[in-house]
């Protein structure tokens, strides 16, 4: 669509417009068509699991859509190029980039309160990227103060513990008593009593039909991220066309970014969900299973104020 409206502006074309019909005609008339390089799992057939519809409705009806909460982590590899492209056919694509950073992300039910300082979890203390006239940095130098490092990039019971006391402790300053979502991963399990914030662990393999952040928020924050990848993508391959390609190196690189890079990209992305993304979202995942039946047998989806 980018390049299509640059055409467009070279060759003198008016009010033209890369809309997504255009995009699907384009395809069409051309045999183009977009082409996933690598599958996905199915997911779990919920009506078929055993669970207490009963005691989740009870707890979150206690709460305000404000004051009810979702936390969830999720792998990010920020310098994988991507997994499906436009083509006349299939093809194996590029070597996986396995450069990763698990970033944990929360929000309430309303979409007026989610954190800025997205918690992220990187491979190592001091990245390259943080060294500067050879000095020692740490994350928080670049104002990243819930950043947190292990082998494996991952998530694990100390590094949990360390954001349930922070978000505790935030709710409490705000004299603010909430309920937090969570899944049943092992790591969530910690040896701390929240004073402000009461847990509900969701039943095991129903995150991606009741979690609302498995439920279409993670996937918008990784599309805008992806739009930053891709957008700088673009203007590398710019310069390859433009003969400058010894500035930037094999085509295959086009796609990788350095970690603060992708740090700052997070913390952007996560910014440009919006509220009415993070509420239908809410609404259609654990809002909906929890719905009510009305006198007449018909079902009506509650939607908390």
């Amino acid at each position: 669509k980018t390049k299509a409206t640059i055409f467009a502006e070279r060759i003198g074309v008016k009010d033209f417009n890369a809309s997504q019909g255009w995009m699907e005609k384009f395809g069409k008339r051309h045999c183009i068509k977009m082409n996933r390089i690598h599958g996905e799992a199915g997911s779990t057939d919920i009506e078929s699991l055993q669970i207490d519809k009963a005691a989740i409705k009870e707890k979150i009806e206690g709460y305000s859509a404000r004051d009810i909460y979702n936390f969830d982590e999720t792998a990010l590899f920020y310098a994988a190029p991507p997994r499906t492209t436009i083509s006349h056919q299939k093809f194996s694509g590029w070597k996986d980039n396995k450069k990763r950073l698990t970033v944990g992300l929360l929000c309430n039910a309303d979409g007026t309160d989610k954190w800025s300082d997205v918690l992220m979890i990187g491979h190592a203390r001091r990245p390259n990227c943080f060294n500067k006239n050879n000095k020692k940095q740490e994350a928080s130098d670049h104002g990243f103060s819930m950043y947190h490092y292990n082998s494996n990039a991952w998530m694990t019971r100390s590094i949990f513990h360390v954001f349930l006391r922070r978000f505790d402790h935030a709710m409490k300053a705000q004299k603010r008593k909430v309920l937090l979502i969570l899944d049943n991963f092992s790591g969530h399990i910690v040896d701390y009593t929240p004073t402000n914030v009461e847990l509900l662990f969701l039943p095991p393999n129903t995150t991606s039909h009741l979690q609302p952040l498995d439920g279409g928020i993670i996937r918008a924050f990784k599309a805008y991220f992806k739009r930053k990848q891709y957008a700088k993508a673009y203007q590398y391959i710019g310069m390859i066309q433009n003969g400058n390609q010894d500035k930037i190196g094999p085509i295959d690189k086009i796609f990788e970014i350095d970690q603060l890079w992708a740090m700052k990209w997070i913390r952007e992305a996560w910014e440009s969900v919006s509220a009415k993304t993070i509420e239908n979202c809410w609404n259609a995942t654990i809002f909906r299973f929890i719905e009510d039946e009305d006198s007449e047998g018909s079902s009506k989806i509650i939607y908390w104020s």
